[in-house]
């Protein structure tokens, strides 16, 4: 029996190393550890094109150079979604959050720009000026940003 057990603790401990090291056990992996620095543009933009769906934000990129970045954000849900770009105030986030209306105050974060209400099914675009620092992409309809609807990008200094 306590060979068993040794086995058991010893297959849970190597299981465990083996998601560490490869990354799958953190929510993000570095950003920089994931694909290089994005040079696609459009009109001197960098692109980063972002698909909504079902209470997620998946941008084609985490990292892009400081400077002019177009996002391209498609909705391939069944219901209207919208994409806020917000400057995080720390690693963890730190936005203001009122739950009784299940919605970050926008009137309180520094939002450089947005996309706001894509229709399922469709795109929309913005271009932005954005300085060096980690960014927050979110959906702030009702609920949308508690069930999920964010990720982090970098902007990383734009060094040509």
């Amino acid at each position: 029996m306590k060979r068993i057990l040794r086995v058991a603790v010893l297959v849970s401990l190597l299981s465990f190393s083996v998601m560490a090291v490869s990354g799958c056990a953190t929510s993000r992996a570095a950003a920089g550890s994931l694909q290089p620095l994005r040079q696609a543009t459009v009109d001197g933009a960098a692109q980063v094109n972002v698909v909504v769906k079902s209470y997620v934000i998946t941008p084609d990129t985490l990292v892009v150079p400081a400077g002019k970045v177009s996002f391209h954000v498609e909705n391939r849900d069944v219901i209207v979604h919208e994409m806020l770009v917000v400057h995080a105030q720390t690693k963890s986030f730190g936005l203001p959050y009122d739950f009784s209306i299940s919605r970050v105050i926008e009137d309180q974060i520094d939002k450089p720009g947005e996309v706001p209400d894509i229709q399922p099914n469709s795109s929309g675009d913005v271009t932005l000026d954005l300085p060096a620092g980690r960014y927050v992409l979110l959906c702030n309809l009702v609920g949308h940003f508690q069930a999920g609807m964010h990720t982090l990008i970098d902007v990383v200094p734009n060094v040509q």
